[in-house]
């Protein structure tokens, strides 16, 4: 078991971005850059053999694309994501993550959307020792894949898996992979 007192910067961090976000939004400048807000709720580690559990508390801040475009469909796809940047709270005091990255995302109908990112973590794991599950470096890979369904034009619900390791470019990699439900507020 880590420090009691882990737990409580790791939620201290967690109301920091919260109260960040309702700053940022509040300012009709940085509205202008920002695309949507998510909050969720992650299984932590759902992987067999795993020794970290527990729920994650997920925020995550996705930015507006680029205002240029281009004529062809997949340049616009593959050139034209948006910037994310997000945190994975765990709150039993297992490892959480600080994250950036880039989202793609499809919509398959009026209501359905895909969307997969990439990007790196930040996490507060260990990575060397005795511990059961090991992730070789403070500094990982990030991808993500979810389903969201628009319940109207601003608010959107997720199912989302995501996963963290260094592909096995450090010693040791038991990476995490989290499932769960988020909820996205879509500035217009």
């Amino acid at each position: 078991m880590r420090r009691a007192g882990h737990l409580t910067r790791k939620l201290a961090i967690a109301a920091a971005a919260a109260v960040g976000i309702s700053v940022v939004t509040s300012d009709a400048k940085a509205q202008s850059l920002l695309d949507e807000v998510r909050l969720g709720v992650l299984a932590h580690s759902i992987e067999s053999g795993q020794s970290e559990g527990g729920a994650d508390i997920n925020v995550e801040v996705l930015f507006r694309r680029p205002s240029i475009s281009y004529r062809d469909a997949l340049a616009n796809f593959f050139l034209r994501p948006r910037v994310h940047a997000g945190a994975a709270i765990n709150t039993i005091g297992d490892t959480s993550q600080i994250y950036v990255g880039l989202t793609w995302d499809l919509k398959i109908t009026q209501r359905i959307s895909l969307e997969a990112s990439f990007g790196g973590a930040w996490h507060d794991g260990p990575t060397h020792g005795a511990a059961p599950d090991l992730y070789g470096c403070s500094v990982n890979f990030r991808e993500s894949f979810s389903v969201g369904y628009a319940l109207n034009d601003a608010w959107t619900v997720y199912g989302m898996i995501a996963h963290m390791s260094n592909a096995n470019l450090c010693d040791h990699n038991s990476g995490i992979t989290s499932a769960g439900v988020r909820v996205g507020y879509r500035f217009n």
